[in-house]
């Protein structure tokens, strides 16, 4: 059966310029009946009314899943060498299309004319409005018509023609901190105006006619939301890389989809400047300053202040001050009194000068330079040279050759080739999907 409106010889209808009834065209339930359902659809769409789509992050969104995708990143920066190559995933992302069956309430059937049995003048049966006016509303939809709303699509940016709303944000994120986003858009006005002189008539009364109006119009909604889902799978969707193998599908959105990518790990030689941790056997010579504990036979110059004790054998030349008992032969002159037996005057003293060798010990205070071997015990202020087995504390400039293991920090130059794998600065796709919307 088909909806009747209003002819007229010019619109708005009045009195004046009425002429009957009339059955629309398909181009007429178009530019009216399916732009005010639609708009209606769009208007009232969060994700939880039957027929509308919604993507979560944790699988929590109301009714049948469509299709998923995961979105991952390396665990190891952008030239991290070597690396293991390994990803973690960041988000997964599930679309589902709402399937719960709405409640249908219809007070205003629109009017049509049957040529075949209970003939004249009828209202619209759940079926009739099922198949001659909420399917040709739905296929209006799918296929775009400037004058319907509520379909979806996957783009990076807003897509063209009337009013879109971006209802959903799918991110593909790398480890360098860079994110690419695509949006799951849904129309929301349309590209044209609906065309009000193209209203359907409803019975009034018990033996008049009126035209809809919008409010009346739209309580075929729950209707139309259930046709959707339990019609011919026209105006259903999938989320996945190709189309579905059964029915007639069209790609919603552009051509590429959405990608998860990650960086690349390729294996690659590397030669260059290092500053960083490291910790493993180093053999070479190094040279630089050390504070630490040092056992072991050190040989080669160096100054040396502190307490020493040990024995200690070798020429010592030097200035000695001290008490010592000492023999040798002592020459010099010697001033001063002398008592002694002298064959001359008796009982007179001789005062003068006396000159020649005294033999025995002297006890007191001398300069002594010569050679000194024996035990020494105190404090030892100056240069040392030779090789002596050393324990202790060392601070200074070490040069020379260390093969050992070294941990902490190195900051240099590298001379060489390393090869392993390597996280490139260049990404690749991991998986795609495109939005489809079923048409037949």
């Amino acid at each position: 059966m088909i909806p009747l409106k209003v002819k007229a010889s010019s619109y708005p209808v009045s009195s004046s310029n009425f002429q009957g009834l009339q059955e629309m065209s398909d181009s007429e339930i178009e530019q009216y009946f399916s732009a005010i359902l639609t708009k209606d659809f769009a208007d009232n769409s969060n994700g939880t009314g039957t027929g509308e789509l919604n993507v979560t992050t944790d699988g929590s969104g109301a009714g049948t899943t469509i299709g998923s995708i995961t979105d991952t990143k390396r665990d190891d920066a952008v030239g991290s060498h070597p690396t293991d190559g390994a990803s973690s995933t960041v988000t997964t992302y599930t679309a589902k299309q709402v399937s719960a069956t709405a409640s249908e309430s219809i007070s205003n059937r629109p009017v049509g004319y049957l040529t075949s049995g209970t003939t004249g003048l009828n209202e619209f049966t759940d079926g009739q409005l099922d198949t001659d006016i909420l399917d040709k509303s739905i296929a209006s939809m799918v296929a775009g018509s400037n004058y319907t709303v509520g379909q979806y699509s996957l783009n990076s940016s807003t897509p063209s023609g009337g009013t879109w709303t971006s209802r959903y944000q799918l991110d593909d994120t790398q480890v360098d901190g860079t994110t690419s986003s695509m949006y799951i858009w849904q129309k929301t006005a349309a590209t044209t105006a609906a065309v009000a002189n193209f209203k359907p008539v409803k019975v009034q009364g018990t033996n008049g006619i009126k035209e809809m109006s919008v409010a009346e119009m739209e309580q075929l909604i729950p209707n139309f939301r259930n046709r959707i889902m339990d019609g011919q799978g026209k105006g259903t969707y999938t989320l996945q890389s190709a189309a579905p193998g059964s029915g007639t599908w069209v790609q919603m959105g552009d051509s590429g989809g959405f990608s998860d990518t990650k960086k690349n790990v390729a294996s690659q030689n590397y030669s260059g400047s290092y500053s960083g941790t490291y910790t493993g056997a180093y053999t070479g010579a190094y040279s630089g300053a050390y504070t630490g504990s040092y056992a072991g036979n050190y040989t080669g110059a160096k100054t040396y202040s502190g307490g020493y004790a040990g024995t200690y054998t070798g020429n010592y030349t030097g200035n000695y001050v001290g008490t010592s008992a000492y023999a040798g032969a002592y020459a010099g002159a010697y001033a001063g009194s002398y008592a002694a037996n002298y064959s001359g005057y008796a009982g007179t003293s001789y005062t003068g000068y006396y000159t020649g060798y005294y033999t025995g010990y002297y006890t007191g205070a001398k300069t002594y330079s010569g050679t000194y071997a024996g035990d020494y015990s105190g404090s030892y202020t100056g240069n040392y040279v030779g090789t002596s087995a050393y324990a202790g504390t060392y601070s200074g400039t070490y040069t020379g050759y260390y093969s050992g293991t070294y941990s902490g920090n190195y900051t240099g130059a590298y001379a060489g080739t390393y090869a392993g794998d390597t996280i490139q600065s260049s990404s690749s796709t991991v998986g795609t999907v495109k939005l489809w919307l079923r048409t037949a």
